[in-house]
């Protein structure tokens, strides 16, 4: 019986050394990969050590601050990706800033296009009805200059000869009143050759002789 207890003592010892053992060579281990920036790996070697031995203060210490460390990298990460984001935004707020920027210029040229080419077609409009004017214009004045030409014509045909001017002035009669004369004298022959011509219109003809 007293063998059997010493035999278990020593199985004891033995374990309780063993455990040690392992707990200290995982804090090293982790110690080692927290020191290298493997913060994850050193955090489940630390955890492997306290499952074998749970009170190990020194692991428990080590845990501690590689949560710590995980934490502030977690939020560091979530700084930079919020950052990112941002960032992002800004950029594609830019981006739709010089689109907008862009539409408007493309909107105010296609604007000034429009209102230069409305401008020429006034002016063209213009020039063509100064044109139209000028020409009915000129045509006017030809026609004007025309009617001149055909009245002194006619004014020159209505000039009596010299010889009968000189008579005239013989016989003391204005020149004017010696027209006025020959015009009446004119239109009472017209009138007479017309009467005659609707008299021989009238009479309709006979087959008896005048005998």
């Amino acid at each position: 019986m007293k063998g059997i207890l010493t035999f278990l003592f020593l199985i004891l010892a033995f374990a309780g050394f063993s455990q040690g053992d392992f707990a200290e060579a995982k804090f090293h281990e982790g110690s080692n990969l927290y020191i290298n920036g493997n913060a994850q790996a050193a955090l489940n070697s630390v955890n492997e050590g306290l499952n074998a031995e749970p009170s190990n203060g020194k692991l428990k210490a080590l845990k501690k601050k590689l949560e710590e460390q995980k934490k502030k990298e977690e939020e560091q990460k979530k700084k930079e990706e919020q950052k990112k984001k941002e960032q992002q935004n800004k950029d594609q707020q830019n981006k739709d800033k010089k689109d907008q920027d862009k539409d408007k210029e493309n909107e105010k040229k296609e604007q000034e296009k429009k209102e230069q080419e409305k401008k020429e077609k006034q002016e063209q409009e213009k020039k063509g009805e100064e044109s139209k004017d000028q020409k009915q214009k000129e045509e006017e004045e030809q026609k004007k200059k025309e009617e001149e030409e055909k009245e002194k014509e006619q004014q020159e045909k209505q000039e009596l000869p010299k010889e009968v001017k000189d008579r005239l002035e013989q016989m003391k009669i204005p020149e004017e009143k010696a027209k006025m004369l020959l015009e009446a004298m004119r239109n009472q022959e017209i009138q007479y050759l017309q009467q005659n011509k609707r008299k021989a219109k009238k009479q309709s003809p006979s087959d008896k002789p005048d005998w």
